[in-house]
């Protein structure tokens, strides 16, 4: 089953089959004000910055340099890096390489005032994140550790074990991402098995709980604040 009523899934696999020219892009869901792409990173792209945009750069496949006004890091599979607001970089590879980009689409001026400050071009230097080695390091299910912050959201990571409890998220929708493993996605509207690179959006205000038969690993994004829980039953 690949949706239940107000729930789809997406399969990074299936939308790869799309991307057939070197920095060709195809987005996969918008969460709010972000964005989630993957793109073909194949060569150079031209110096840029993005004024109101913090992106986050994680690698999916292959290997790719990332160049900033910090210096540059190399990113390999299953690594991360975020490019503050303002902050000039491009990206390069000698491989076919593809990438998860997210980042806001939201334009400035419907924020509200709600943004942080540019980066400037000295005194900072690029966080670089394995994101297995952090997955590795987790201890307990169901709790959320953050990975990195992209504008106002913090990417997390989250042990799935066993059946959790029932989630109940109101100010935002709540990104279900299957990183490793196999997991159930259960809504009043039935199930949804996610995969390993498969992803699903539910809506705020759905009561939802996640479960795995073995140790899994999703990510998740929140406003830097815990989701509340809502009651089992």
């Amino acid at each position: 089953m690949n949706s239940i009523k107000g729930i789809e899934k997406v399969s990074i696999a299936e939308q790869i089959s799309r991307l057939t020219e070197p920095f060709t892009m195809v987005d996969l869901l918008e969460l709010d004000d972000l964005v989630l792409s993957i793109f073909l990173c194949q060569g150079t792209l031209a110096f840029h910055r993005h004024i109101d945009q913090d992106e986050l750069f994680l690698v999916h496949s292959g290997e790719i340099i990332l160049e900033t006004d910090w210096g540059k890091v190399t990113l390999r599979q299953g690594e991360l890096s975020v490019t503050p607001k303002g902050l000039g970089h491009r990206s390069s590879s000698l491989l076919r390489s593809l990438v998860l980009l997210l980042q806001p689409r939201l334009m400035a001026n419907r924020r509200n005032g709600d943004r942080h400050l540019f980066a400037t071009k000295d005194g900072g230097r690029l966080e670089k994140i394995s994101v297995p080695a952090m997955a590795h390091q987790i201890s307990k299910a169901f709790e959320p550790v953050d990975l990195i912050d992209v504008d106002t959201f913090s990417l997390y990571l989250m042990a799935i074990e066993g059946k959790g409890p029932w989630w109940l998220v109101e100010d935002q929708s709540n990104l279900i991402w299957c990183h490793d493993g196999q997991v159930t996605l259960e809504s009043e509207f039935g199930l949804l098995s996610l995969y390993s690179h498969e992803l699903a959006l539910v809506p705020s205000g759905i009561p939802h709980r996640l479960s795995s038969s073995q140790r899994s690993v999703v990510f998740g994004l929140r406003r830097h604040a815990q989701p509340s829980l809502a009651s089992d039953g």
